[in-house]
């Protein structure tokens, strides 16, 4: 036992947050619950080693093994001084990410031109982000199952980036990289001024604090995704497009992303609504990527007021995908829009006139839902007996989302390339997708399932998406106040 303490005294002590799940472990205490990154990799790490003990042959020995082992101690009262050592020494081990090559840039130039003054502040600020980080990985990630947060190469640095466009106009599709050779040139030239120091101290504590303030809004909308259905929708099943990350956290962090719209034609309508409407129409299923127009806008989005953010984004909303194009979108192939479960899933709700629970859209992506053709893509029926002219003319029909639905992964399995009645028997009538349920009793209604069917099933649920994810003004310049001629009678 004097290997872990001596009489209250213990041999190690971790950060203060960390302090007592650590003495909970070594006390024996190994049901307590981890609240962050390091914590779990304690509990996993004493796991670990109780299941390496159980294997040794010889404990006594092993001890006196560890009793003769020596540690290297370096006592570097200087915050600046130690972060350079630790780099220095660190080069032969794990590499260091571009944001801990940013955090040690800043406190160099600040230990080297501004007498150390701050130091302890950036690590102090650095310290923060690195928790924020951890808990946007673990909260998103790992409980959630936010697929981009979840991904093994989804690291701070890409949050970095996305800080990084709304902090500088420059560069629309920024590496980490970029941005540490950024801040690098930024304080070599702030360096060269006459009087720099006041510059310095400025930049740098700008820097760190917005830094900062977007981690921690990233984290707090990440924290709703797990107890607000419209969010764990947006985030999880419609998979909000990376680009959007950026405007989302200014909208939060301006204080706006809850508001309501302004003008009579957008009661009940928030900026959250403005995203989503965005990310579904424009990104998804235009599949365009506009970096350069959402970079200039969230880099300017502090100086703006409320009226103004409105406009700009009714107006990127049209500008990228107007009423007719969304129209003509709807009609045709629609099969790679990724958008298409999210859709579904809202149009379900809007069949049974009820939003589901949080937990009934865990549920469903628990059941993985895939996308179902109705008239399977390698058919065993001839087309004519369909009412098709020919098999180029089904092609053309086959990815209309008037001959899609949605429908659990274990259930798609099993039906393949059947025909729609033995498809009612085999999974739909199975499936819990009610839009899958009303098309199971109208395909027995109907004891078929043609290409008139796919004509009228595609123009009623184009117009559920026309209505639902409604356009914005034809025209126009989001400097105008354009708010009362928005094209919005369906709202």
């Amino acid at each position: 036992m004097h290997y872990i303490k001596k009489g209250a005294q213990y041999s190690l002590k971790p950060l203060e947050r960390d302090v007592q799940l650590f003495q909970q472990l070594l006390d024996g205490n190994t049901s307590a619950t981890p609240q962050n990154k390091s914590q779990r990799y304690m509990l996993e790490a004493v796991e670990e080693m109780k299941f390496q003990i159980a294997n040794i042959q010889e404990p006594e020995r092993f001890l006196d093994a560890i009793g003769n082992l020596e540690i290297m101690e370096f006592i570097e009262n200087s915050e600046g001084d130690a972060i350079r050592i630790f780099q220095t020494v660190n080069d032969r081990g794990k590499s260091l990410s571009n944001m801990e090559k940013i955090k040690s840039l800043l406190i160099y130039f600040s230990n080297k031109y501004l007498d150390k003054k701050y130091d302890d502040s950036i690590n102090a600020v650095f310290s923060d982000i690195f928790e924020l980080y951890d808990s946007i990985k673990y909260n998103g990630g790992d409980r959630i199952g936010i697929n981009l947060i979840k991904r093994q190469n989804f690291t701070e640095d890409n949050i970095l980036s996305y800080h990084y466009v709304t902090y500088f106009p420059d560069n629309y599709e920024p590496s980490a990289e970029y941005v540490l050779k950024t801040i690098k040139q930024k304080l070599t030239e702030i360096r060269k001024g006459s009087d720099f120091k006041d510059a310095m101290a400025t930049f740098i504590n700008q820097y760190i604090g917005s830094l900062k303030s977007f981690f921690l809004n990233l984290r707090d909308i990440i924290s709703r995704v797990g107890t607000d259905t419209k969010y764990y929708k947006l985030f999880v099943i419609l998979n909000l497009s990376a680009t959007l990350y950026p405007l989302i956290v200014k909208l939060q962090e301006k204080g706006v992303l809850e508001k309501n719209l302004v003008g009579p034609k957008f009661i009940g309508k928030k900026f959250f609504d403005l995203v989503e409407l965005i990310d579904v129409r424009v990104y998804k299923t235009r599949g365009t990527d506009p970096k350069a127009d959402i970079v200039k806008f969230v880099s300017s989005i502090n100086g703006k007021t409320d009226i103004e953010i409105q406009n700009w984004l009714l107006w990127f909303n049209t500008k990228w995908m107007s009423k007719d194009q969304f129209n003509a979108s709807l009609s045709v192939n629609i099969y790679p829009n990724g958008a298409l479960p999210y859709i579904f899933v809202n149009y379900c709700e809007s069949i049974r006139n009820n939003e589901y629970s949080l937990q009934e859209l865990k549920d469903i992506v628990s059941t993985v839902p895939t996308i179902e053709h109705i008239l399977s893509q390698t058919p065993d029926f001839q087309p004519e007996s369909l009412g098709f002219e020919d098999m180029e003319d089904f092609v053309s029909y086959e990815h209309r989302i008037g001959n899609l639905s949605l429908l659990e992964k274990s259930l798609n399995s099993t039906i393949q390339k059947k025909v729609p009645l033995l498809k009612v028997e085999l999974g739909y009538d199975k499936s819990g997708f009610e839009m899958t349920k009303k098309l199971a009793s109208d395909i027995i209604a109907n004891q078929t399932f043609a290409k008139q069917d796919v004509i009228d099933r595609t123009e009623e649920l184009k117009g559920y998406c026309v209505k639902r994810w409604w356009a914005g003004v034809p025209d126009g310049h989001p400097d105008d106040v354009i708010s009362d001629e928005i094209e919005s009678e369906n709202i």
